[in-house]
């Protein structure tokens, strides 16, 4: 389970090499294997292999710049809140599927970076309307996905302490 822990934010990747569309989606089936509340399937993904709109999508936010060094990203969707049985529980079902992409990227030795969208407002309205999503969807987060520029960015950093540990009480 190595991967769990050499797990990093990939920030450049080598773009003359892409990663094909059915490994992209098999990256959506993992994001759809993490838990829901209720099972409610609160999700979508739009995966992005047009540098076009990806560059367009880099200019929602600073922190999306990062996807002008990849050619490939899967966006997290979360769909229609009044559609779910546990509304309330929609963004850690969002944050479940975000994590879950980014170890399967991981272990697949691709290179992976979470790009926050929610709660944002103006990041949210923004990517939603450059991927003309309809309705009462909205976007959770963007994954920037390639082959990282190096595999030295996947390394062993301890970042666990005891100190962080409690038994029964704080």
């Amino acid at each position: 389970m190595d991967y769990i822990l050499n797990r990093r934010s990939v920030r450049e990747f080598d773009l003359t090499k892409k990663i094909s569309y059915e490994e992209l989606v098999d990256l959506c089936r993992y994001g759809e294997a993490a838990p829901s509340a209720r099972n409610q399937r609160s999700r979508e993904y739009i995966i992005l292999d047009d540098k076009n709109l990806i560059d367009e999508l880099s200019n929602t936010s600073k922190g999306s710049q990062v996807l002008k060094n990849c050619n490939t990203a899967i966006v997290v969707v979360g769909r229609d809140s009044s559609e779910l049985t546990t509304p309330d529980m929609q963004q850690a079902d969002l944050a479940a599927a975000t994590e879950n992409i980014l170890l399967a990227a991981t272990k697949k030795g691709y290179g992976s970076c979470w790009i926050g969208v929610y709660p944002i407002k103006e990041r949210m309205e923004d990517s939603k309307k450059i991927l003309n999503i309809k309705g009462d969807k909205f976007v959770y987060s963007m994954i920037a996905l390639g082959y990282p520029n190096s595999n030295e960015v996947f390394f062993d950093k301890e970042k666990f302490e005891l100190n962080m540990v409690f038994h029964n009480k704080e």
